[in-house]
């Protein structure tokens, strides 16, 4: 009795050719900038694997040098679009997509997309799950309109609940109705589209096929309780024209103000401090040149840590002091970016508590989460770059200390030693790791759920003919 329901309900929404034409022009676009993307990222992946190529013969190929100046010479290290960047690019326009590794430094990362965006792209809702979260809202609930409030003043409605043996039942029906159209032109492509292009990268693995259903159960999560909130209050209110007035100013409110609200009460109440005081700060208590008191504090370090009385004594006391610096550097850029990426990610943890207060709020810190290209995914390529920059420095160290070289001599190497540091290569985090900060979303979401259900029930069970 349902399904024969439920076609019913749809066969109504299409007669509304100002409705059905709003989601099918949405679903064209979500789907056409999802293709965009896509494109767009197997093409500057395909850039990135050829430098990246071209990086490691230039390494293997430096000829033979001092080992620390083949740490400074080093290699960059390329970031590869998410899996499913295609659904939603999150921060990654804004963030660098590669690293310069060298010794001494812990480099900001270069390349950020949207330096050489199109104007659509700069508008922010070129992508999927921007355009879903926050245009479909306004199409969910024309929708809802459409099947409730017009039929209510033509009287359609009061026959059909007079006529039903569950009144409360085509209540559901009609939510369902909206639900299963908008999801199934809006999610339901792009999963696909999305699939479709992983496959066709060789990135379709168990790992990226859960995202990409876990990103899509949560917008239709989303969209449900956009359904159910658009015909609750379709049928609460009492003409046509309040229906429309609220479900309008519910739109503004869940997609526009509050997040913009939000986000601007995380920035007041969780300030960052510079990009530039942090680098300043790091370059004052990690320098690459030394003073004439930092090199006598070396001096009596390395004596005391080789046991001896004089540097003559040291095999190569030029790259230990080198590798003492180097290593002092390690940890002054862990005491310093630590706690600054600590508080980016404490940022995002708090806008995703805010999810409470708007489902729009929630989906977008909760997609970006699901899709890899939130800052807790991006800070693992920075962490996991910035292991392989000091495992690299660190052997190019111990190589020179391991051979006796004195005032101007200079022990040297080649791509023997070359060639024993592994090709960097990058392997992303598992869904469902603990640190990922948008967890509160999903538990908001939930939420959201649980409203708009009981919200729907009390007013189906409040329904007379």
């Amino acid at each position: 009795m349902i399904l024969p329901l439920l076609h019913l309900e749809i066969a109504m929404l299409r007669r509304d050719r100002r409705a059905w034409w709003s989601l099918l022009a949405l679903a064209i676009v979500v789907v056409l900038s999802c293709v965009s993307i896509a494109v767009d990222n197997v093409r500057v992946d395909a850039s990135k694997q050829q430098v990246a190529a071209a990086e490691r013969q230039r390494w293997l190929g430096q000829g033979e040098k001092d080992p620390h100046s083949a740490a400074h010479y080093s290699i960059f290290a390329f970031k590869r679009a998410p899996a499913l960047s295609a659904l939603d690019p999150g921060g990654n326009p804004f963030l660098g997509q590669t690293v310069y590794l060298e010794a001494h430094h812990q480099n900001d990362m270069l390349y950020r997309p949207q330096q050489n965006a199109s104007p659509l792209q700069r508008i922010g809702f070129a992508s999927p799950a921007a355009l879903i979260a926050g245009v479909a809202p306004l199409v969910v609930f024309l929708l809802a309109f459409t099947l409730v409030a017009q039929e209510r003043e033509r009287g359609t409605t009061r026959l059909a609940l007079g006529a039903a043996i569950h009144p409360s039942m085509l209540v559901v029906i009609k939510m369902l109705a909206v639900w299963a159209s908008t999801a199934g032109l809006l999610v339901l492509p792009v999963a696909v589209v999305t699939v479709g292009q992983l496959a066709f990268t060789g990135q379709l693995d168990r790992d990226a096929l859960l995202r990409v259903l876990a990103w899509s159960a949560t917008f239709a999560g989303y969209l449900a309780v956009l359904a159910a909130i658009g015909i609750a209050i379709s049928l609460r209110a009492s003409n046509a024209r309040l229906a429309m007035t609220t479900l309008f100013g519910v739109w503004i409110a869940f997609s526009l103000a509050l997040p913009r609200a939000a986000s601007t009460f995380v920035d007041t109440a969780q300030p960052l401090p510079s990009s530039q005081s942090i680098r300043q700060q790091m370059a004052s208590e990690a320098p690459a040149f030394w003073s004439d008191e930092q090199g006598q504090r070396n001096k009596q370090e390395l004596l005391a840590r080789y046991g001896v009385s004089s540097l003559e004594e040291i095999p190569n006391p030029r790259m230990a002091e080198l590798d003492l610096m180097e290593r002092h550097s390690h940890e002054v850029f862990d005491r310093i970016l630590g706690p600054f990426y600590d508080q980016v990610e404490r940022q995002d943890r708090w806008f995703a508590l805010l999810g409470f207060v708007s489902p729009t709020i929630a989906i977008q810190a909760g997609s970006a989460a699901l899709a890899g290209t939130d800052f807790s995914h991006h800070r693992h390529f920075i962490d996991t770059a910035e292991r392989y920059r000091r495992d690299l420095v660190n052997r190019m160290n111990a190589d020179g200390m391991a051979h006796r070289a004195h005032g101007s001599e200079r022990h040297t190497n080649d791509e023997r030693l070359w060639s024993q540091i592994p090709e960097f290569v990058y392997a992303a985090p598992r869904l469902g790791t603990p640190a990922m900060p948008a967890w509160p979303a999903f538990g908001a979401l939930l939420v959201w759920l649980g409203i708009a259900a009981s919200v729907l029930t009390i007013t189906a069970r409040e329904l007379r003919p």
